[in-house]
């Protein structure tokens, strides 16, 4: 008995095969999110409001497939841990543990059935484009003068710098980049589970 329900445990978590899918989703919405932003590179609220809603679009079939394949705990903190691990290789101590703690909260929001309820995924997708898009707020919101003292001493133009505080700082350019964040996830996620009843489960991709 004991051994079935350690079996049944196992099975609850995330194994070898679906921690090599979820990173391989995870690094393949990091390329679409670098590929999106090409063509809005030139001004940073197209970046944001453009760039990063074309991304949740985008990235939304290749997070329902991904939470199809692999509908277990572990999944969405794996998911973000990725990211947070790029993140803290470029020094973004903040940004990193903030995909982190975000990662957490998907996963308790995800735990149990909520890998194949639509409502409660989403909400996790949402969550993490929200966070994706923002990442370059937290730094500039959360440590203040210092960081921005930083960006110049780095060689960074004051003006510039200047800019795009007053942008990230901006509660109402926030609010409206949440806002976006949010509707552009939803039109992903319908668009993923479209795709999945059309196309994904009839090629038996997914079951």
């Amino acid at each position: 008995m004991s051994n079935q329900s350690k079996s049944k445990r196992n099975k609850k978590t995330i194994g070898l095969k679906e921690v090599i899918l979820v990173t391989l989703f995870s690094v393949l919405t990091f390329i679409i999110s670098m590929i999106t932003a090409i063509p809005f590179a030139s001004s940073v609220m197209l970046q944001l409001y453009a760039g990063y809603a074309l991304m949740a679009i985008i990235s939304g079939p290749v997070y329902v497939l991904m939470i199809s394949k692999s509908s277990k705990i572990g999944t969405q903190i794996l998911f973000f841990g990725i990211k947070a691990l790029y993140f803290l290789l470029m020094g973004q101590v903040l940004t990193a543990v903030i995909f982190f703690v975000a990662g957490c909260i998907c996963e308790a929001i995800c735990i149990g059935d909520g890998y194949r309820k639509p409502v409660k995924a989403g909400a996790a997708y949402a969550l993490h484009m929200t966070v994706y898009g923002l990442g370059s707020f937290f730094p500039v919101i959360l440590l203040g003068d210092n960081y921005v003292q930083g960006l110049i001493a780095k060689g960074y133009a004051e003006e510039t710098v200047n800019t795009m505080v007053n942008t990230y700082r901006d509660p109402v350019i926030v609010l409206t980049v949440v806002l976006t964040l949010v509707v552009a996830s939803c039109i992903g996620m319908f668009l993923g589970y479209l795709l999945m009843k059309k196309h994904f489960s009839p090629a038996g991709i997914v079951e």
